[in-house]
């Protein structure tokens, strides 16, 4: 199980791990868990190897689930859960978190109209619109509750790219300040507060 990334900073623990283990050495690695039935291989293998991060994090891989369909864990900590192609990453905190990690791609380039302002963060890129989706839905992950209009309930303030960095967002009346990493042909961004 490689993990590729860890980061210890604002009150918080986050892992990734690049998954290229086959569904049979996950199921064997995960010797206690009891597997849901899914459909896909890909979705058994985000299921597993999310359990084994967190059990490699805190020896534990029992997590639950609450109304929203947010994960929950006992320790009286929060848990955030994502993944991308072959990257699973978790963040735990004593704080309430959100994390996203989406690979770079044109996809959300071409579907930015459905999550970005008209004229808002041009000249608009692959990269830029990538990392704007994942700082709106780590913050749709760590409210928990659903009902977020992408465009107008979360307000990501103009920032420079770079491959880290912090970005200013305003979710309805409140302020965060989310932190990114880009991990290869990814964007990681978490929010702890």
């Amino acid at each position: 199980m490689p993990i590729i990334q860890t980061i210890e900073d604002h009150n918080c623990q986050i892992a990734v791990w690049d998954t290229k283990e086959s569904l049979r050495e996950l199921i064997q690695s995960s010797k206690n868990l009891n597997i849901p039935k899914f459909e896909s291989e890909k979705r058994k293998k985000e299921f597993l190897s999310s359990r084994l991060l967190l059990n490699k994090l805190l020896n534990t891989s029992v997590i639950y689930y609450n109304t929203y369909g947010a994960p929950e864990i006992e320790y009286d900590k929060f848990i955030g859960i994502s993944h991308s192609k072959n990257l699973t990453a978790i963040i735990i905190s004593k704080n309430k978190v959100g994390l996203d990690i989406e690979q770079i791609s044109n996809k959300t380039l071409k579907l930015s109209s459905k999550f970005i302002a008209k004229n808002k963060h041009n000249p608009l890129s692959k990269e830029k619109a990538t990392l704007i989706w994942c700082c709106k839905e780590t913050i749709y992950k760590w409210h928990q509750k659903g009902n977020i209009n992408f465009i107008s309930d979360i307000i990501i303030k103009p920032f420079i790219l770079e491959d880290k960095g912090e970005i200013d967002a305003k979710f309805k009346n409140k302020k965060l300040t989310l932190y990114y990493k880009k991990i290869d042909t990814h964007f990681l961004v978490y929010v702890c507060k």
